[in-house]
């Protein structure tokens, strides 16, 4: 957890803790199913890890807050995110149930008790939630289209509710004729020096955009 505790100092040593326990559980679930690539599988905590912290140094949540993750596969980022902010709700949805079930697994291991996780299709779903998590999930444009109707104005956190979403730089391309355009922009590689992070972005979209 070096590269943890070294980009992100302010984190308490629980949450640390929490990231070992589950560091080991992701790799004991990956052996089995398919959570990420068996070849990134080395690269756990610098490429999936620190990316789903990125939006910690950039946005915060109020309490009870409630936030969806869409298409979370293994988690992501939506596990260590619950564990940062114990005080907020999070709900992680994907279509396949063997990661559903992994991630409900994982959870129950860790003890996140604010933490649901859902085998369902994001464009099926009823609920209205203050904001709405993906990871290059798909094109940004489907994306919105998607989860529209899931999102409540308003704002429960540090910027309006709307979409947090993880990009590189094709959401330039994807948004110029979409109508929308992103509130922040936020840039991934003022946090770690790290060359996967470059040209990575996390975009907040406002729900009224």
């Amino acid at each position: 957890m070096h590269a943890v505790t070294e980009t992100f100092p302010e984190l308490p040593s629980s949450a640390i803790a929490r990231f070992a326990q589950w560091e080991t559980l992701m790799r004991e679930w990956n052996s089995r199913i398919n959570l990420i690539s068996r070849q990134d599988i080395d690269h756990l905590v610098d490429h999936h890890l620190l990316h789903a912290l990125a939006l910690t140094r950039f946005v915060t949540f109020s309490a009870g807050a409630r936030v969806l993750d869409v298409g979370t596969g293994g988690g992501l980022p939506g596990i260590p995110l619950a564990i940062v902010f114990p005080e907020v709700e999070f709900t992680l949805v994907d279509s396949v149930g063997k990661k559903i079930r992994a991630v409900q697994a994982m959870a129950g291991e860790l003890g996140l008790s604010n933490l649901t996780a859902r085998q369902v299709r994001a464009e099926t779903m009823k609920g209205r939630f203050d904001y709405v998590l993906g990871r290059a999930v798909t094109a940004l444009p489907r994306f919105l289209e998607w989860t529209r109707h899931l999102i409540r104005p308003g704002q429960a956190g540090s910027v309006a509710n709307g979409w947090l979403y993880f990009k590189g730089t094709a959401w330039r391309e994807e948004l110029a004729s979409s109508g929308h355009q992103p509130d922040h922009v936020y840039i991934l590689s003022e946090i770690s020096p790290n060359p996967f992070f470059q040209e990575k972005f996390l975009l907040h979209i406002r729900h009224d955009s």
